[in-house]
């Protein structure tokens, strides 16, 4: 899955946290292909999983900073995905879910970015140009 430019929020720092990302969900998918699948698959879920989670509270940090309106919508859809995570990790150990993993990031990420990510990033560059949001 490559970066696309309708990805972006328009805000650096968040763009490029998305990228990294996209890259463990890539580096999973390739893992999962390759020959230490559980080893290495596994390793890289767990780094996902908390970059994932800093990621979460930067933009929190971020949301909460400028006030913005669904703050608590925001960060109920992250405590979802981090719930959600936290169960594919379990499974993980016990099963083989590598198709159902990658599959579920690739639709968070892709959702998570062009929903609600890019909803707070419409905001904040309209306060910036000063146009009500």
């Amino acid at each position: 899955m490559e970066w696309q430019a309708e990805y972006s929020v328009g805000i650096d720092t968040i763009d490029r946290q998305h990228k990294e990302i996209l890259g463990y969900i890539n580096r999973l998918n390739d893992a999962l292909d390759g020959k230490d699948r559980w080893n290495v698959s596994h390793y890289l879920l767990i780094q996902v999983d908390a970059f994932i989670k800093v990621h979460f509270a930067v933009e929190e940090a971020l949301l909460e900073i400028i006030a913005y309106p669904d703050l608590a919508a925001h960060k109920l859809g992250h405590q979802d995905i981090i719930d959600h995570i936290a169960d594919l990790k379990l499974r993980a150990v016990r099963e083989d879910i590598s198709g159902e993993l990658v599959q579920f990031l690739r639709d968070w990420f892709i959702g998570h970015v062009l929903e609600s990510d890019r909803a707070y990033g419409k905001y904040i560059v309209a306060r910036e140009q000063g146009t009500p949001p």
